[in-house]
C-alpha cells in the first residue's frame, strides 16, 4: 500500500521498489506513446505490441533497481524526466528519432538555430511531462530498507522483471536474428534508450578521435596547364540548405520556383537524379568535401582529415569559405573565412557582398565556397526577404503541425525562390568576371527536407529508412563559354549525362576534375564531367584513402 501520510517536506512516502514501479510505468505511458505506435504499426498485432511493451517494461524496472541508488535516485529520476520530455517533444513535433546523427546536429548547432525551435507548445510540454514530474518527484519521500535487505528485494524483484521478459521473448516475440534486425529501428523510438544510447555513441566517437593527428592527402597536389588562353579558373561551390529535388521546377515541380535561373539556362545543367550522403548538416556538410564515400565516412572525422578544399589549395588555388550558416563543420579550419551576418537573420545574397573586388584582389586560380541559409526549417518563411513571399498563406510557426500543409508548402517553396535569384545572381557576378577569369558554378544542397509527408518534417532521418524527400536533392552546374573551352568540356554530353544517378560521393572528384589538380586521390569514374572532356583526366596512380 502506497503510504500518504504527509511530512512537512513531502507530500508522500513510497518505497524504493514502489518508487521505481511507478516510475518506469508513468515512463512507458508518458513518454513512449510514439514507440508503442511505431511498434504496433510494424507488427499490425495488438498481442503482439502488448508483449513487446510488458518486456519493456520489465527490462526498464531492472534498469532502474540499479540506477537508482538512494543518493543518485533523485537527480536521476529528475533528470531523465527533463532529457525524455525533449525528445519525446521533437519525435511527437517533427517525427524525428533520436540517435546519434541528431545528438551530432544539436551539439553543433548555434543559438539561432535553438530559437528557432522554442516555442509556447514546448514550453507547454516541458511544464506537464518534466517539471511538473520532477517537482512530484522531489516532493516524493523515497524509502530505502537497510542495504542488505534492500539488495535482497532488488535481488528478486529483478529476477521476477527478467523471467517476465524470459518469458516473453522465449514465446516467441523475437523469434530470431532476422526479426531482430528488423526491429533495430524501434529503440531509436524508445525513450529513454534513444537519448542514452545517442549519448553513448556520441562520447565513443568523441573519445576515438582524442590524440589523432592530422591526416595530410594534400601532398604532391598540382594543377594542369589549362587548354588556352591563359585566364586564371573561378570555381564558386555554393552549398544548399535543406533543399530538396522535389520542389525544383528544373527537376519538374509544377511551380516555378526556379524561374530566376532561366535566364541562365543556355549554359547551365541541371542533375536530376542526385542523393546526398546523409540526411543531416552535421554528417553531410563533411562528406560533400571528404575523399571518402558514404558508407566510409565517420562522423567527426572530418576534424582530422584534410578535404578537397585542402588538397585544391595545396595545388596553388586561392581558397575561400563565405558563411551564412551554423559554421563550415570544421572543412575550412586551414583556409580564409569570411562571415558578414552579425545578427540572427540575413538573407544568403550577402554572401556576395565586396565579391568582384575579393576575388579581384587574389591574383591566382580561387574556389570560393558560399554556405547558404537556404531553406533551413522549421521557420522556412524567415529565409527570404519580404518581396520574395510569392506563394501564400505561409507558416510562420515553429511547431509546424499547428500550421496547414499549405502553409509550410508556400513557405519552403518561396525560400525556393529566393536560392534560386541567389544562384542567378551569383552567376550574373560570374558573367561580369568572365574577361578575367574562366569561371564555373556547382551548386548542391547539403540533405533534404520533410514536409509533413507521413508525418515527418524537416530533416535527420536515418539513412536507411529516411524517406526520398530527404535524400534527393538539387545539384546543377553553370559554365562559362571559357571556362567550357579551356577544360575541353561538351556541355551538350554532360546533359546528356544528367539524369545518371550522381551522389556527393561524386562531388570530391569532381571538383579536383573542374580545377584540374593532379592528386593520387582523384578517381575519373567517379568525376561527374570527366568522360564529357575532350581530353579525358588519368587517374594518376589512384590511391585510395
Amino acid at each position: 500500500m502506497i503510504s500518504l501520510k504527509k511530512t512537512p517536506r513531502y507530500f508522500w512516502s513510497l518505497s524504493s521498489v514502489k518508487f521505481n514501479f511507478i516510475y518506469c510505468l508513468f515512463t512507458m505511458a508518458a513518454y513512449n506513446i510514439p514507440f508503442i505506435k511505431a511498434v504496433y504499426l510494424h507488427d499490425h498485432s495488438i498481442a503482439g505490441t502488448v508483449l513487446t511493451v510488458l518486456s519493456i517494461f520489465a527490462l526498464l524496472n531492472i534498469a532502474v533497481s540499479v540506477l537508482f541508488i538512494p543518493r543518485l535516485v533523485k537527480p536521476l529520476a529528475v533528470f531523465f524526466c527533463l532529457l525524455n520530455t525533449t525528445g519525446l517533444y521533437f519525435m511527437r513535433a517533427y517525427g524525428v528519432v533520436i540517435d546519434k546523427i541528431m545528438l551530432l546536429n544539436v551539439i553543433q548547432t548555434d543559438v539561432y538555430e535553438v530559437q528557432d525551435l522554442l516555442n509556447l507548445r514546448m514550453l507547454a510540454d516541458l511544464l506537464l511531462f518534466g517539471i511538473f514530474p520532477s517537482w512530484l518527484i522531489l516532493k516524493t519521500k523515497i524509502i530505502f530498507q537497510p542495504f542488505k535487505k534492500d539488495a535482497a528485494v532488488k535481488i528478486v524483484s529483478g529476477a521476477i522483471f527478467a523471467l517476465i521478459a524470459a518469458a516473453i521473448i522465449g514465446f516467441g516475440l523475437w523469434q530470431n536474428q532476422e526479426v531482430l534486425k528488423e526491429r533495430k529501428y524501434l529503440k531509436n523510438s524508445l525513450i529513454p534508450v534513444n537519448g542514452i544510447g545517442a549519448v553513448i555513441s556520441v562520447v565513443k566517437i568523441k573519445v576515438n578521435y582524442i590524440g589523432i593527428k592530422l591526416k595530410k592527402i594534400s601532398g604532391g597536389a598540382h594543377m594542369l596547364p589549362a587548354a588556352h588562353n591563359g585566364k586564371p579558373a573561378l570555381i564558386v561551390v555554393v552549398i544548399g540548405e535543406s533543399a530538396r529535388d522535389a520542389n525544383f521546377s528544373l527537376s519538374g515541380y509544377e511551380r516555378p520556383t526556379n524561374e530566376p535561373l532561366i535566364r541562365q539556362k543556355d549554359r547551365l545543367v541541371y542533375f536530376d537524379n542526385f542523393y546526398s550522403c546523409g540526411t543531416a548538416t552535421a554528417v553531410s556538410l563533411p562528406c560533400i568535401f571528404s575523399p571518402y564515400p558514404r558508407k566510409k565516412f565517420k562522423p567527426e572525422s572530418e576534424k582530422y582529415n584534410e578535404n578537397v578544399l585542402d588538397i585544391i589549395d595545396h595545388a596553388g588555388y586561392k581558397l575561400l569559405w563565405r558563411e551564412n550558416n551554423t559554421d563550415c563543420k570544421d572543412n575550412c579550419n586551414r583556409i580564409e573565412q569570411e562571415r558578414f551576418c552579425n545578427v540572427k537573420e540575413c538573407a544568403d545574397e550577402i554572401l556576395l557582398r565586396n565579391f568582384s573586388s575579393k576575388i579581384r584582389s587574389t591574383g591566382k586560380p580561387t574556389m570560393v565556397v558560399l554556405h547558404q541559409r537556404g531553406s533551413h526549417g522549421p521557420l522556412y518563411a524567415l529565409r527570404y526577404p519580404p518581396e520574395f513571399e510569392i506563394y501564400k498563406p505561409v507558416c510562420r510557426q515553429e511547431y509546424l503541425p499547428n500550421c496547414t500543409r499549405e502553409e509550410i508548402i508556400n513557405a519552403y517553396d518561396n525560400s525556393i525562390y529566393y536560392t534560386s535569384h541567389m544562384l542567378s545572381k551569383t552567376i550574373d557576378e560570374l558573367k561580369a568576371l568572365s574577361g578575367e577569369y574562366d569561371t564555373a558554378l556547382f551548386f548542391t544542397s547539403d540533405h533534404g527536407e520533410s514536409l509533413g509527408e507521413n508525418g515527418l518534417y524537416i530533416h535527420s532521418a536515418p539513412y536507411e529508412t529516411a524517406p526520398d524527400e530527404q535524400k534527393h536533392i538539387p545539384t546543377l552546374l553553370w559554365l562559362s563559354e571559357g571556362f567550357s573551352e579551356a577544360n575541353g568540356l561538351d556541355l551538350d554530353c554532360i546533359r546528356k549525362l544528367s539524369s545518371q544517378p550522381f551522389s556527393h560521393d561524386n562531388v570530391f572528384h569532381t571538383l579536383l576534375g573542374m580545377s584540374r589538380v593532379v592528386t593520387p586521390f582523384y578517381d575519373p569514374a567517379l568525376d561527374m564531367l570527366n568522360s564529357c572532356r575532350k581530353n579525358p583526366l588519368p587517374a594518376f596512380g589512384r590511391t585510395a584513402p
